[in-house]
Formats: structure tokens, C-alpha cells, sequence
């Protein structure tokens, strides 16, 4: 017996509809009732919305982001207040093109109603690119895009070459994307020579081009010593390939199987578990040499990045588990049915997916995602705006600047601060130097914020205000101290 993975002709055509909209709902529930933003989404915002073109663009490379998401923003900035109601309005651009990407999932894909359904219910579509706000949602819609493009025998040449092009500006890992799809074009084309007669020109000037901006705005130009705390210490040790061959493989595709890399590190559990994840899928696409190329190159350029440059989280995984949607996809085309031993495979990985998303939609029904949205909101009701706010790490405490709606001060500099540099070091003032700033603002005292409690002995006439320091999600807390000038 076979199981069909496309749509049948006997599908009812409110089926696909019925799922793209239940997807929606659900994701809306949780990103606009429950979710609090953190400070990679913040961060972002703030960016977008606080620095000119010129410093947008020129910052990027500290980011170790392209520019399409941070561009996005800014349009959207224009309509910001610079309040607290800046988070509804980040929510909102972040909402629309995710809602996109579940309709072309939903309804352009051909995919089977039940195998769309599963896979918009999964974790990393669903949750990590659903509810929180991050450029990723770009590399999924635009790779969905790219992939409808190849409906046709010949991808209309400005449509693919803007597809492309876009794809370099989302992550490095859409301009893998980008690369694997060369790699289906020319294997689809049947020969080098047929390649470059049909579909060379459009991807190779999207490509190209896109690359060339993908270095200009991401390339490193700030020193290594600044930058080092980003890249493996070890690129290609023993150590650094095992964390790749099990971050790429085991916790990529059975996400929640295994603990996370990152934190636990590797197990003999989880390599044996990578082998089996590798074995299988190349198993699944073998048969189809478009596929199976397809699949094999960019596993190979996402293993060697991981080993070499980046490990990577469950942020970026999400986008390989996207690649094998892709390929999904380009498979209807053939109208593919596949036997039990096939459709096993399909179900261990989307069943980790669900296993997990319903582990996050849980925890985000219970807790909060961060503590930054109720600090926040406290300094906004609480504190009156002439009086300073100093931040004790602005990396941590820039989420609070959001949902406050205001500035906060940083010293050694006292200047104030929205946005943060990731490569900046954490300076801890005495308490000495937070009374003389408070003087130099002339005032009577001020609030300091931290997302540790301050050492009595540093700070002995710091008095505790505010503590939110219960459980939450990213295990964002803070703590608001009262000092006087005195």
C-alpha cells in the first residue's frame, strides 16, 4: 500500500483553506495573547527604528545579519510613537509575511492537507519562526517562493533572479538555500551545458549579486578580537565536528529527542541518533537523483559551516528542517506515493516536531516568555521620565527599553541607550560613580536596573525596589534598585 504526499485531485478545495486558517489563528493566539518579545527581538526594533540608513547599514556586520529584515523594519518604524505600543507594532510586521508563508505552505503547496497541517503545527514553524519575532520568516517565504517559481519548466528569469537575490539578504543560511536550489536546477537540467542554456542566467545573476550585498553590509570589518566570541575557537577540531554532525543532524531533524547541543553538548545517544537521521533521509530522497543531489549538497555545506564557522542553535536548524519542506514540495511535481518504510521516515521527524511545539505552546500558555514586558510596564507607570533609569548591562536590559518606552542611561559614558552593540563589554559602575552621574543630571537619586541582584558590599545604600525574577521562558529577570544622591 502507498500513501499519497500530494494533493488529490478528490481533495476538497476548502480543505487547504481550512488548514491555512486554523494555522493562523492558533499562531496569532499565542504571538498577541501570550508572547512577551526578548532582546533578540527587541534588538532589531530598536536598531531600525533609533538609527539612520547609514548607521543601519553600516552596524549590520556586529549583528552577523543581511539587511532585508532590518530594511523591513524600518518601514515599519516610521509609524512607531517610541512607547511601550511599539511592541504591538512589531508583532504586526512580524505577523504578515509569517502569514504568507502559511498560505503558500497551506494553499500553493501541493502537498497532502495532512502533511501541510503537520508541518505548520511543528515547532520550528509554528513557534521559533511563528511566535517569535525574527528575520527568519523572510527565509522561509522566500524560499517557498523560489520553490513555486520551478511549477514551470523555466522560472521566469526576473522573478527567480529576485528570489535569489532575496535569499542572500535573509540569513547565511538562505544563501544556502539559494545554493541548494542551483544544485536542483542543474541536476533537473540533466547537464551543465543544458543548465546554462535554461536556468544559469536568472540564478546565477541572483546569486552573484546577492552575495556580493550579503558581504558588503555582514562581512566582518570590526577587529578579531572584538568578533571572536562569535566563531568557533577550534574551527574543524574533533570537538567542533562533533558538535556539527550532532547539531545538524539529530537535533535538527528529531528536535526534542536528544537535549539541546549547545547547552548538553554531544552524547554517544546523539551521534549514533545523527547517523540514523543522515542514513534515513538520504534513504527517503534516494531514488530521486534531483532530490537526493539536492539534499546532500546542502547537508554538506551546512555540516562543514557548523564544524567551521558557526555551530548554530534551534534558530538556525529550523531552516535545513525547511529545506527538506522544499524538497517536499518539488517532489509533488513528480506526484509522488511512497510506501510505509517512507512514510516512517516523514513520521519520526514531524512527530519530533509536534512533540516539541507542544512542549513551547504549553510553556508559553503558562509562562512568561521573558520578565521584560512586566519591568517594563512597572518603570513606565512608576518611574517619572525625569528621573534616569541606569541599566546595569545593556545587552540584558534592552527588552525593558521597549516596553518602558524610553531611554536609559549606561555608564561609563552616561550617555542614553536604546540599541546595544553584542561586542561591548559589560562595565560595572561603582556606586560612587552612579551618585555623581545622578548630580551631573541634578537630581536627588536615581533607578538603577540589573538583570542580577546588585552585591550589598558594592552597593550598600542601593535599596531594593522591584524584583522580577520569576520563571520565565529565557530566563530573563531584573531587578530595580532606588539610590540617592546623598
Amino acid at each position: 500500500m502507498k500513501i499519497a504526499l500530494y494533493r488529490s485531485d478528490q481533495t476538497p478545495s476548502w480543505m487547504p483553506w481550512l488548514v491555512f486558517g486554523g494555522v493562523v489563528v492558533l499562531a496569532a493566539v499565542l504571538k498577541f495573547g501570550f508572547h512577551e518579545l526578548w532582546k533578540d527581538e527587541w534588538q532589531a526594533w530598536l536598531m531600525a527604528r533609533d538609527m539612520s540608513w547609514g548607521e543601519l547599514l553600516g552596524s549590520l556586520y556586529y549583528e552577523g545579519h543581511p539587511a532585508l529584515w532590518y530594511l523591513y523594519l524600518k518601514g515599519w518604524a516610521l509609524f512607531s510613537s517610541g512607547s511601550s505600543a511599539d511592541a504591538m507594532l512589531l508583532s504586526v510586521a512580524h505577523f504578515l509575511p509569517l502569514v504568507a508563508v502559511y498560505y503558500l505552505i497551506a494553499v500553493r503547496f501541493r502537498l497532502a492537507w495532512w502533511l501541510s497541517l503537520a508541518i505548520l503545527l511543528g515547532y520550528y514553524p509554528l513557534f521559533e519562526y511563528g511566535v517569535v519575532n525574527r528575520g527568519y520568516v523572510f527565509v522561509l517565504l522566500i524560499s517557498a517562493w523560489a520553490t513555486l517559481l520551478w511549477e514551470k519548466e523555466q522560472p521566469p528569469f526576473l522573478s527567480y533572479a529576485l528570489a535569489i537575490f532575496l535569499l542572500c539578504q535573509t540569513e547565511v543560511y538562505g544563501v544556502f538555500v539559494a545554493g541548494a536550489l542551483g544544485v536542483y536546477g542543474l541536476v533537473r537540467s540533466g547537464s551543465l551545458a543544458a543548465f546554462f542554456r535554461q536556468n544559469a542566467r536568472p540564478y546565477l545573476t541572483g546569486l552573484v549579486s546577492g552575495l556580493a550585498v550579503f558581504v558588503l553590509t555582514v562581512y566582518p570589518r570590526a577587529s578579531q578580537d572584538e568578533l571572536s566570541n562569535a566563531y568557533l575557537d577550534d574551527p574543524l577540531s574533533w570537538e567542533a565536528i562533533q558538535l556539527a554532525w550532532q547539531g545538524t543532524l539529530a537535533n535538527t531533524y528529531t528536535l526534542g529527542f536528544i537535549p539541546d547541543t549547545n547547552v548538553f553538548g554531544v552524547s554517544l545517544w546523539g551521534m549514533i541518533l545523527s547517523a540514523l537521521v543522515l542514513a534515513g533521509l538520504t534513504f527517503f530522497w534516494w531514488k530521486n537523483a534531483r532530490l537526493r543531489w539536492t539534499f546532500l549538497a546542502f547537508q554538506l555545506v551546512y555540516l562543514l559551516f557548523s564544524a567551521v564557522i558557526y555551530t548554530g542553535g534551534v534558530r538556525q536548524w529550523g531552516v535545513a528542517f525547511f529545506m527538506q519542506v522544499l524538497l517536499l514540495q518539488l517532489w509533488t511535481y513528480a506526484r509522488p506515493e511512497v510506501h510505509w518504510g517512507r512514510l516512517g521516515i516523514i513520521a519520526i521527524v514531524l512527530l519530533a516536531q509536534l512533540y516539541y511545539s507542544t512542549l513551547a505552546v504549553s510553556k508559553e500558555f503558562q509562562y512568561p516568555f521573558s520578565q521584560a514586558a512586566a519591568a517594563g510596564a512597572f518603570i513606565e507607570e512608576k518611574v517619572p521620565v525625569d528621573v534616569p533609569v541606569v541599566a546595569i548591562n545593556k545587552f540584558e536590559n534592552a527588552p525593558v527599553v521597549g516596553y518602558a518606552g524610553r531611554a536609559f542611561y549606561a555608564l561609563p559614558d552616561g550617555e542614553a541607550f536604546t540599541y546595544f552593540k553584542w561586542v561591548e563589554k559589560v562595565y560595572l559602575p561603582s556606586e560612587a560613580e552612579l551618585r555623581l552621574f545622578a548630580r551631573y543630571k541634578q537630581k536627588s537619586g536615581l533607578v538603577i536596573i540589573s538583570p542580577q541582584k546588585l552585591d550589598p558590599n558594592r552597593y550598600p545604600t542601593a535599596q531594593l525596589w522591584q524584583a522580577f525574577d520569576s520563571y520565565s521562558i529565557k530566563n530573563e529577570r531584573y531587578y530595580l534598585y532606588a539610590l540617592e544622591a546623598k
